[in-house]
């Protein structure tokens, strides 16, 4: 009796390692890749049913913890029962926590085949960055009010993070909102210390009919010889004529018109008088 159960024992064991070897479940791809703290991040599965039409229905659950919670609006994929060699493609969205450390992450996951379940863990990683390089650009002056009109702005760099910034790129990149004026929409700026700021400024004409400028642009810098792309879009937000001509910003036209004929008037006055005494 005893030689019975252990070999029903061996058995059940053998067909859990059987069934959990013939579905395999990889981690294809983390987008983005690394993840900084406190983003979002896909992560992409493959799961391969490599033997027979399975049994059962076949699941996925997501077990997210710490620094990952759930993004998606399931935690949970059903695939039905699965064909023989067939494979099936699954994502789950994650936000990664603010305070997420450095480095790789595991993520665990439970396969379910009917009432049998596989607790997949330290098999998957999530490479994260923590968030400790932030720069923000952000439009400190500009004397341009209104639209159909030029000036000059300036774009200011705030290093917010708690690194230091090496060869600090800055490009204005194509709006169809203004026309450039400056000879160049690249500034080369150089080390950017953590809690400093660095300003620049450009001319532009604004286009007609325009009442919010964008002005998208990129930083690019250097970190500890890594090189890192941001891109940004900056609102440069104007006044209507009427609201300028209200504070002041712009004189009214009426106004100048009779300003204008007064002078002439006096002016005519004069020349008048000169001529008479003649």
């Amino acid at each position: 009796m005893k030689k019975i159960l252990i070999l029903i024992i061996i058995l059940i064991l053998f067909s859990v390692i059987v069934n959990a070897e013939r579905i395999r479940v990889d981690l294809i791809k983390q987008d983005p890749d690394p993840v900084r703290s406190g983003d979002v991040v896909e992560v992409k599965f493959k799961l391969d049913n490599s033997q027979d039409l399975t049994k059962n229905d076949v699941k996925v659950e997501i077990l997210p913890n710490y620094p990952f919670a759930l993004y998606s609006e399931n935690s949970t994929k059903d695939f039905g029962r699965i064909d023989s060699r067939e494979v099936v493609y699954f994502d789950f969205k994650l936000k990664v926590d603010n305070t997420a450390a450095d480095g790789k992450h595991d993520i665990v996951l439970k396969l379910y085949e009917g009432d049998t379940v596989w607790l997949l863990k330290d098999a998957f990683y999530i490479e994260v960055e923590n968030k400790r390089l932030e720069l923000k650009p952000y439009i400190v002056a500009s004397d341009i009010v209104t639209h159909g009109s030029s000036g000059k702005f300036t774009i200011e760099i705030a290093n917010v993070g708690r690194q230091n910034i090496d060869a600090l790129e800055l490009e204005l990149l194509e709006s169809k909102d203004y026309k450039l004026l400056s000879t160049s929409n690249y500034v080369y700026i150089g080390d950017l210390e953590a809690d400093d700021t660095e300003s620049e400024d450009f001319s532009i004409y604004v286009n007609d009919k325009v009442h919010n400028v964008n002005i998208p642009l990129k930083l690019r810098y250097e970190v500890n010889d890594k090189i890192y792309d941001e891109d940004f879009n900056l609102i440069l937000n104007l006044l209507t004529e009427e609201e300028a001509k209200k504070i002041g910003l712009i004189k009214n036209s009426s106004v100048t018109y009779i300003i204008v004929v007064i002078i002439i008037l006096v002016a005519l006055f004069f020349i008048y008088k000169k001529f008479r005494k003649k």
